[in-house]
């Protein structure tokens, strides 16, 4: 019994708390051209959603890796909240954890050479976008700095291309766990204790 009710609660712990990043709306895009930096630590992408709205579910400790860029000349950041990467002055592999409330995440894509933005969700303007590629498509042999939730790959004002490989990042979400986790984790601990208190007076 006592097997049973520990079981029951990690699972309801495991399950409240899965919800990660999300995305939605966009379009699906097919690309070509992504080489540099980012190949290094991605492998080749060349597909994704354009300009999907990142959900961040319950909140939590978001984690953005800098891996890299191609060899343009423009210089992009990558504004989330009061943190901003900057493509030619952010060391690649540069890993930064900040909290996210729930809900749509707060950022914004930025050629500060040509004044084009792509903020989360879009619309863009003028020829910049922004894509994003499962984690999953990261392929396992290929050296990184880390797993990701997602891949986050910026193309910028310049209107040869459409590589998505100006500014590229790899995020990852802890989710804040809700509320009602923690009654249920408190809840099995205590019927757990019951019975074992329970199970010492029969003894």
């Amino acid at each position: 019994m006592k097997r049973h009710l520990l079981a029951l609660g990690l699972a309801m712990v495991t399950t409240a708390a899965s919800a990660q990043l999300s995305v939605s709306g966009g379009s699906d895009i097919t690309f070509s051209g992504y080489n540099g930096t980012p190949a290094t630590f991605t492998g080749t992408l060349n597909s994704g959603t354009r300009n999907g709205l990142l959900d961040s579910g319950l909140g939590g400790a978001l984690t953005i890796t800098f891996l890299g860029k191609d060899d343009a000349w423009h210089t992009n950041t990558l504004t989330f909240g009061d943190l901003v990467l900057n493509n030619q002055t952010t060391g690649v592999g540069s890993s930064y954890t900040i909290d996210v409330a729930a809900g749509a995440l707060d950022f914004l894509f930025t050629d500060t050479t040509d004044g084009d933005v792509a903020p989360n969700g879009g619309p863009s303007s003028a020829y910049a976008g922004y894509v994003v590629t499962p984690g999953s498509a990261v392929a396992e042999g290929n050296p990184a700095f880390g797993k990701y939730d997602f891949i986050l790959g910026f193309n910028d004002g310049h209107i040869y291309d459409a590589d998505y490989d100006d500014l590229v990042v790899g995020i990852s979400l802890v989710p804040v766990p809700e509320p009602e986790t923690y009654a249920l984790m408190l809840a099995g601990l205590g019927a757990v204790g019951f019975m074992a208190r329970r199970r010492r007076r029969q003894d």
